[in-house]
């Protein structure tokens, strides 16, 4: 698989919506690999429970490119307000939501179906360009909804660890590696030198 970077698709509308699209299906695999009795748990105490977060993706998304960026119409307020916080929730706030608080996975999943298309359509259609825009200057925006679920499936991945066996289903088709040369670990120095931070905003085509 080649890895799409900001640098490397440019405003390529095909190249952005086959990355959306890529990242979605990864997001669908690892939720794939859990039962159905884990959605509503909380592995790790001070993260939301797994539900949150099949909510939360497709709605950063929409919320940031479609509502905020270009101005587009709500699909659920309520389920847009739900799961546009990202960061852990806090005891003392109150954030700590019972089973019940949440709606069913249908719900969420048709939530995210629609938000998935609106998403698509303003991927393939919409003005992504726009200078002096504060959130589509060089289509920030769009770079920043496809980085940020990548970055979360890494989280999804250490919440799932955290999980049961029980709870966890094996990948279909999945064979462990169980053979081959273990690495050898090794040292690598690296000379001091100066570290310059940042970068030149003409120099990259998206940084955070």
């Amino acid at each position: 698989m080649t890895l799409q970077t900001s640098t490397s698709v440019g405003t390529d509308r095909q190249a952005l919506i086959t990355w959306y699209r890529r990242n979605r299906e990864r997001t669908r695999m690892l939720f794939d690999l859990l039962v159905e009795d884990a959605y509503y748990s909380r592995p790790i105490a001070l993260r939301h429970p797994i539900v949150f977060y099949e909510g939360h993706l497709p709605a950063f998304s929409f919320n940031t490119l479609v509502k905020r960026a270009l101005g587009g119409a709500s699909i659920d307020a309520r389920l847009e307000a739900l799961f546009a916080r990202g960061t852990d929730p806090s005891e003392q706030s109150g954030d700590l939501k019972g089973v019940h608080d949440w709606p069913s996975r249908a719900t969420v999943q048709q939530f995210a179906e629609e938000a998935d298309r609106r998403v698509i359509d303003a991927l393939t259609s919409a003005n992504l360009d726009q200078p002096g825009h504060p959130l589509l200057d060089r289509a920030d925006v769009v770079f920043a909804i496809l980085e940020h679920e990548a970055m979360h499936q890494e989280t999804l991945l250490y919440m799932w660890h955290q999980l049961p066996v029980s709870q966890k289903r094996r990948p279909l088709g999945y064979r462990p590696r169980v053979d081959g040369r273990v690495p050898v670990p090794e040292w690598i120095d690296v000379p001091a030198g100066q570290a310059t931070l940042g970068v030149r905003r003409d120099a990259v085509r998206f940084g955070w």
